[in-house]
């Protein structure tokens, strides 16, 4: 009978902790698709961002036509026009970073996507610096943006 009583409590207990250990990875798992939901929404946040105008600081000539502002969507570029403007710089050895030469090739070809008249080296060679330090930096938020979206896609099943 002892012997039982002291089973029973043994088992108790045993289960007492495994629910413990399910609550604890209940609540671990929450969090994480909290963290993946946040991660989430702010790539989407970020991904919109890829669409815009810039208002140019210092026009640029194309032609005829004074370019006072650019278009620009880095969404509706195909992955060869991305590989283009990434390949534009020889020197880039970072997979996860670009550099500011890519960065401007990236703007510089979503804008003249969107910009009848205005090819990306017009755009490259032409823009003021202010400008150009924009479209780096839309190129850059957008590309981290569009990895850490890519990487919530990626199944490892």
């Amino acid at each position: 009978m002892k012997n039982e009583m002291n089973d029973k409590a043994k088992a108790e207990k045993k289960n007492e902790m495994t629910e413990h250990d399910r609550e604890e990875m209940k609540k671990q798992f929450l969090e994480r698709v909290e963290e993946i939901r946040e991660k989430s929404k702010e790539a989407n946040e970020a991904m919109g961002a890829g669409k815009g105008r810039l208002r140019l600081e210092t026009p640029i000539q194309a032609g005829e036509k004074e370019i006072t502002e650019l278009p620009y969507d880095f969404t509706a570029l195909t992955g060869t026009e991305y590989t283009d403007a990434m390949d534009t710089d020889p020197n880039a050895q970072q997979i996860f970073r670009i550099t500011y030469r890519q960065g401007l090739a990236l703007f510089a070809k979503a804008a003249s996507k969107e910009t009848d008249g205005v090819d990306m080296r017009d755009i490259i060679d032409r823009l003021g610096v202010t400008d150009a330090v924009e479209g780096v930096q839309l190129a850059t938020l957008f590309f981290s943006a569009s990895t850490r979206a890519g990487r919530l896609r990626i199944s490892k099943k």
